[in-house]
């Protein structure tokens, strides 16, 4: 079965990529994964913290904003104070020492000093960059347009500035998800992932403080980006990566069928430190569901759920919303 497949226009030998985190933070462990058989990895992200102030605590300015995507990895950036020339040379080494693509990450909310800093991922070698949004509005005054407008400039700005394919990775709480999915696409990016995942603190009532703990994600997180995939899909003229709730072949095939170029992969590697074992078997089990169901390719099954010429798009939207909770017994 052939499982190549292209994403920011770049060609890989499979839909799976490790997304940005600890597990991809260091060229010993981008060759370990590749050796595991991933496609491509997202290095792991460089905050805009980092770049505002390289000697700044990250650990407070973090906790001001309660800012982040996993805690495993941003207590991993706090303890090494990870700079960023000390990124770029962290691009260079896993290029020089890995033949699959490799996917700079940055952490941001503004246009602020991340355009040159996105010359020097290009000039590091880079195969692509991800912009991941993240953003807690606290300005009760700034509507929903000067978020997004605010994002807008951020991501025209760094296309501007850079040849370099950019995906941009969301959050699923815009007010309009597709109508700002589609100015982004209107930019001129490569690619949207859906989605990214964030720190969610709770609170220990004996100590009365904030805890926090790893938010890796379960299976049934797929079915939020899933749903957006197939709806997004046939509006967009960028790629879309699948994030968030990717443990197996299943999960692979559920977002290719509804439409996703590539499928991210994090929490399952976590979850199962075998990862030659756990990457092998996916592809493995990709390969046998394609056997069985005649498909050649990745192609000749890929956004099959979301065709025009079908009414599997419907399933995803509120009509099937009203009819389920109506049936239920």
């Amino acid at each position: 079965m052939d499982l190549t497949t292209s994403y920011l226009g770049l060609k890989l030998k499979n839909p799976i990529i490790v997304s940005s985190s600890p597990l991809t933070a260091s060229a010993e462990k981008a060759q370990a994964l590749e050796a595991a058989g991933v496609a491509a990895v997202v290095v792991n992200s460089i905050f805009e913290e980092q770049i505002r102030d390289e000697t700044s605590q990250m650990d407070e300015a973090l906790a001001a904003d309660g800012s982040s995507e996993a805690y495993d990895y941003l207590r991993a950036n706090i303890a090494m104070r990870l700079g960023p020339e000390k990124y770029i040379d962290d691009i260079r080494a896993i290029k020089e020492t890995t033949s699959i693509p490799v996917i700079a990450s940055i952490n941001c909310i503004s246009a602020d000093n991340w355009v040159s800093f996105a010359r020097k991922i290009e000039a590091a070698g880079a195969d692509a960059l991800e912009l991941n949004l993240y953003d807690i509005p606290q300005d009760p005054n700034e509507t929903s347009n000067a978020v997004e407008e605010r994002h807008l400039k951020l991501v025209s700005a760094i296309r501007a500035e850079i040849d370099l394919p950019i995906a941009v990775k969301l959050s699923p709480y815009y007010t309009n998800l597709l109508n700002f999915a589609h100015r982004l696409d209107k930019i001129g990016i490569n690619g949207i992932v859906m989605f990214n995942r964030f720190l969610q603190p709770d609170i220990d009532i004996e100590s009365e403080t904030l805890r926090h703990a790893a938010n890796l994600s379960r299976e049934q997180d797929l079915r939020l980006p899933l749903r957006w995939v197939a709806i997004l899909r046939n509006h967009l003229r960028c790629d879309i990566a699948i994030n968030s709730g990717i443990h197996n072949a299943e999960g692979v095939i559920k977002g290719m069928l509804a439409g996703a170029n590539v499928a991210y992969l994090c929490s399952a590697l976590y979850h199962n430190r075998d990862h030659a074992a756990l990457i092998n078997g996916i592809i493995n089990n990709i390969s046998g569901w394609m056997q069985r169901k005649n498909y050649p390719n990745l192609a000749a099954f890929h956004s099959k759920m979301c065709e025009l010429s079908t009414d599997s798009c419907k399933g995803f939207e509120r009509a099937h919303y009203v009819k389920i909770l109506t049936s239920q017994k």
